[in-house]
C-alpha cells in the first residue's frame, strides 16, 4: 500500500471538513485583536529532539470578550535556514518529509489531529503550528460552501463531502443522474448537491436550497444579448482602456470617443479565470470594489461559480459565468480590456450612452434570434427578457 498517496487522499477528502471547522472558529471568535500562547512543556527533550504532543494554552481576545482553548503542538517549520518542517506528533516515522514549501503539510497535519483548527505561533527559532482543541457540530450547507470557496480543481468534491456528510451522520438520500457528467444527490438534512465531471474530478455546480447559476443567466440572458448588440452597432472598433484607481473607463470607437463608469469583475490568464475580488493584484484597486458583491450574493443564495476563486476558463465560457455578473451589479455592457500587468480584464460598463432605447421590433427580433446556451429554459428567458422591456411576446 502507497501511504504518502492515501494520505494525501484522505487529505483531499477532509478538504469540507476542515473549510467547516475554521468558518465555525472564525464564526465564534469574531474579530480577534490578540492571541497569546502558553506552552506547558518543554519544547525539547535532554536530547534536544521536538517533545511530542506538547500542550499548549490558548487565550483569544476579540471585541466580544476572552475565550480560552486548549491545543497541542503538532508540527514546527523551522527557520534557522530554509524553512523545514518537522513533525511534532507521537507517531511520526512514516509521515511525509521536507520539500520546498512546508506549509503544505498543515492540511494532512489537520488530518492526523482530528481534522482542528490550527493557529501559528513563534517559539524561539521555529513557527510552532498548534491543533486547537475545538469540534462544535456543524452545519453542512455552511460547511459545503465553506469548502467550495477553499476547493482546487483536483478535489473529488463528491468523495469531500461525503466525508463531511458521514462526519455529520447525514446520508444520501436519493441520486439521481441525468446524463454521465452530471448527477444530483439529496441528502436526508434535505440538502441537494448537483455535481459535473466535465472538468475532470466531481465539482459542485448548484446547492438547494439555493440559486442555480442557470437561473440567474436565464433571467438575464437576453436583456444582456441585446445590450452587447446595442454596443457593438453603436460603438464599433470600440477599445476599451480601464482606469482601475478612478473605476472609470474611456472607451474608443470608430467615430468618436466616451466615458463610462467601470466595474472590473475578473481577470484571465492562460486558462483560468479568476474573479476579481480574489485577484490579488486587482483586488484593492477602486475598478473591483463592486466585485466583492458577486461574492456576497454568492455566499447568501448559494452559487457555487459565484463562491470559487477560480474556475477553468473553458467552463467559465461554457457556463457563462461572466454573464451571472450583469443581473447581479445592474450593469449591462460587458467587455474585455487588457490590464496593465498584459492580461485580459472583464469590465462592466455603464453611462447614459450604454443604455437601451425604446424597444424597436427589429431590436427585440434581432435580440430573440440569439440560440441560448442548452442548460437554460428558453421560454422563462424569453419571459424575463419581455418583463426587462416591458413587451409582450
Amino acid at each position: 500500500m502507497d501511504t504518502s498517496n492515501s494520505l494525501a487522499q484522505a487529505t483531499r477528502d477532509a478538504c469540507f471538513i476542515q473549510a467547516g471547522l475554521d468558518a465555525a472558529f472564525r464564526a465564534h471568535l469574531g474579530d480577534t485583536t490578540d492571541v497569546e500562547f502558553n506552552f506547558l512543556t518543554p519544547s525539547t527533550d535532554a536530547e534536544g529532539r521536538l517533545s511530542h504532543n506538547q500542550p499548549v494554552e490558548i487565550r483569544c481576545s476579540s471585541s466580544s470578550g476572552v475565550t480560552d482553548f486548549r491545543g497541542t503542538r503538532i508540527a514546527v517549520i523551522d527557520r534557522a535556514g530554509s524553512p523545514a518542517w518537522r513533525w511534532a506528533l507521537q507517531a511520526e516515522a512514516d509521515l511525509p518529509q521536507g520539500g520546498d514549501d512546508p506549509a503544505k503539510f498543515i492540511p494532512l497535519a489537520r488530518l492526523l489531529a482530528g481534522n482542528a483548527p490550527v493557529l501559528r505561533a513563534q517559539q524561539g527559532d521555529h513557527e510552532a503550528i498548534i491543533a486547537v482543541d475545538f469540534h462544535p457540530r456543524l452545519d453542512f450547507p455552511t460547511s459545503v460552501v465553506a469548502g467550495i470557496r477553499r476547493s482546487a480543481p483536483d478535489i473529488d468534491e463528491q468523495r469531500a463531502v461525503h466525508e463531511l456528510a458521514h462526519h455529520l451522520g447525514i446520508t444520501v438520500a436519493e441520486t439521481d443522474a441525468d446524463y454521465a457528467a452530471e448527477s444530483a444527490e439529496h441528502f436526508s438534512d434535505g440538502t441537494t448537491l448537483y455535481f459535473s465531471s466535465a472538468e475532470g474530478a466531481p465539482q459542485i455546480t448548484a446547492i438547494e436550497p439555493g440559486m442555480k447559476d442557470t437561473r440567474i443567466i436565464e433571467d438575464a440572458f437576453y436583456y444582456g444579448m441585446e445590450h452587447q448588440m446595442y454596443f457593438q452597432g453603436n460603438f464599433p472598433e470600440a477599445t476599451v482602456h480601464l482606469n482601475a484607481d478612478e473605476a472609470t473607463a474611456g472607451i474608443r470607437y470608430s467615430g468618436g470617443k466616451a466615458e463610462a463608469t467601470a466595474v472590473l469583475i475578473a481577470t484571465i490568464s492562460e486558462k483560468r479565470f479568476l474573479w476579481a475580488w480574489a485577484d490579488p493584484a486587482v483586488k484593492d484597486t477602486a475598478a473591483a470594489q463592486a466585485a466583492a458583491n458577486l461574492y456576497r450574493f454568492g455566499i447568501d443564495h448559494q452559487v457555487p461559480a459565484l463562491i470559487r476563486p477560480a474556475l477553468p476558463l473553458d467552463y467559465a465560457r461554457a457556463r457563462q459565468v461572466p454573464q451571472l455578473a450583469l443581473p447581479i451589479l445592474g450593469m449591462w455592457t460587458l467587455v474585455g480590456t487588457t490590464l496593465a500587468d498584459g492580461r485580459v480584464g472583464l469590465v462592466l460598463l455603464d453611462s447614459e450612452a450604454l443604455h437601451l432605447p425604446q424597444p424597436t421590433s427589429a431590436a427585440t427580433e434581432a435580440t430573440l434570434a440569439a440560440t441560448p446556451p442548452p442548460e437554460i429554459n428558453e421560454a422563462q428567458a424569453r419571459a424575463a427578457y419581455a418583463s426587462f422591456r416591458g413587451i409582450n411576446l
